[in-house]
């Protein structure tokens, strides 16, 4: 197929901006350089501003807007009007709306949560880290590819704002600042970080817990603790990593990480669960530190572990995570459907 010109429908219907919204935009947006690209989301999906996927669309990407009422009808209506190629699903409602859609288009999906379960529609599927693949049925007529999320270069913040960052939460320069940045769930080990942090002795140590709101309620937490800070949900995540010392992530389970690679990418020590997408991390990194369970006191065995090794600059391959290279592989698997 060589260069030809495809028209592709992204189609992703959630509220909020986080891991699985930013792989969504940041294709959409490298592909509209070489493609059409039209993006179906939700008539809501901007209701909150700060947290709207459409802030971070290139304008030489079309957007539409889907109303609930009739969706599934709508979704294929416009990816007929658009003369579709290829139809990419993002998470579970998208995935359902493609079985309407009409003969011709190809149907794919990337499982950026949970096991890969294969609906009878879908032509393709996307597993964004290699543990996936033990999970797809023996026999399928669907073709699959693995390609992890990737993390894109970002401007690393200044001393000034990174000590700026810190004494936002009265943390000094030689304190130790370990990071937890995470959607509020119970699957992402929240409660139990805490907990450990709240039986660490160390007086120069603080815990930040990046996401949800400030207060802490939602996790039923009450610390107590003016060296645990919640800070809900920010827009500066990215230089936030450069406050952290370490970060934390302490999940059951994790289809893959997506802040952890953004942490690796800023240079920090990180500490992650040995599970699923986080295993599959770790075992590309040496440096990474791994967590056997999700229970406070393996939690709070880790802080000390990353607190003996504050001084140890990580190393990092992050080659396999690289943007471009990921995106590519995307392209391929598109153009291999099609043809």
């Amino acid at each position: 197929m060589g260069q030809e010109r495809l028209k592709i429908v992204q189609a992703i219907f959630t509220n909020g901006f986080a891991g699985s919204e930013r792989i969504a935009v940041e294709l959409c947006n490298e592909l509209a350089e070489r493609h059409d690209v039209l993006l179906l989301v939700s008539e809501d999906c901007d209701q909150y501003p700060g947290h709207s996927i459409l802030e971070h669309v290139s304008p030489v990407v079309t957007v539409r807007k889907i109303s609930r009422r009739f969706r599934a009808l709508r979704v294929a209506y416009a990816a007929w009007a658009f003369g579709a190629d290829v139809y990419h699903a993002h998470l579970g409602r998208a995935v359902d709306y493609a079985r309407l859609l009409p003969p011709g288009i190809k149907r794919l999906a990337t499982w950026h949560m949970g096991r890969p379960v294969k609906p009878r529609w879908l032509d393709g599927i996307v597993l964004i880290s290699d543990w996936q693949t033990a999970l797809l049925p023996a026999q399928t007529r669907m073709q699959h590819c693995v390609v992890t999320n990737w993390v894109s270069d970002f401007d690393h913040p200044d001393a000034t704002r990174i000590a700026g960052l810190r004494a936002e939460f009265n943390i000094g320069p030689d304190d130790f600042a370990i990071g937890l940045v995470a959607r509020p769930a119970p699957n992402k080990g929240i409660e139990e970080a805490v907990e450990a942090f709240r039986r660490w002795d160390k007086r120069d140590a603080h815990f930040l817990v990046v996401g949800g709101t400030a207060s802490g309620l939602q996790y039923n937490i009450e610390t107590g603790n003016p060296r645990i800070h919640f800070t809900g949900f920010r827009t500066d995540v990215r230089d936030l990593y450069s406050a952290f010392d370490c970060m934390v992530a302490p999940s059951y389970a994790e289809p893959f990480g997506l802040v952890v690679i953004e942490a690796m990418r800023a240079g920090r020590r990180v500490l992650v669960r040995d599970t699923c997408g986080l295993h599959d991390i770790a075992a590309m990194n040496a440096d990474v530190l791994t967590l056997p369970t999700s229970e406070p006191d393996d939690i709070l065995d880790g802080f000390k572990r990353a607190y003996d090794m504050r001084h140890v600059a990580p190393q990092y391959d992050m080659t396999p995570y690289d943007r471009a290279g990921r995106i590519a592989e995307v392209e391929a698997f598109y153009k291999e459907l099609v043809i």
